[in-house]
């Protein structure tokens, strides 16, 4: 106890002993908080590493994307994969025939600002059907730059 009044530690009866009740009160308190805290701290992010394919796999023109041009020409659209004019219903077709000779199956399809959306959406479509990883778009700056 911390104030003892049994006569033995002096005259006014009171001894200096520690009190250590709050000491285990403060440290149970402090224990519950760490234990709770600790499993909401992150682990770490997760990601992952890109690989590569085999050398054998690639060639010179796996590294580029595939380009596919969709012009305004009067009231229709005209398509263009790869400088070969092609009509819509073909463009899928030949997409999966050039995404079969490449590492990293790429699309970049350059669409007129004149057409309206559902034209490049279709285009977009052809590229997944044929097999396309990922399909960017391209825009005037970009196309500014790559020249």
């Amino acid at each position: 106890m911390a104030f003892s009044t049994n006569g033995s530690s002096g005259a006014d009866g009171l001894s200096s002993d520690i009190n250590v009740t709050p000491l285990i009160d403060v440290l149970l308190v402090m224990l519950i908080i760490f234990m709770v805290i600790v499993p909401v701290v992150p682990r770490g992010l997760s990601s992952t590493i890109p690989s590569t394919a085999p050398a054998s796999v690639m060639d010179e023109a796996s590294d580029r994307p595939i380009l596919v041009q969709v012009e305004a020409d009067g009231l229709a659209a005209r398509y263009v994969v790869d400088g070969a004019g092609l009509r819509r219903e073909d463009i899928s077709p030949r997409l999966a025939a050039l995404l079969s000779k490449m590492a990293v199956r790429r699309v970049l399809v350059k669409a007129d600002a004149r057409l309206d959306f559902a034209t490049v959406a279709n285009v977009i479509d052809s590229g997944k059907a044929g097999g396309a990883e990922s399909i960017g778009l391209v825009t005037p700056a970009m196309d500014r730059e790559r020249r």
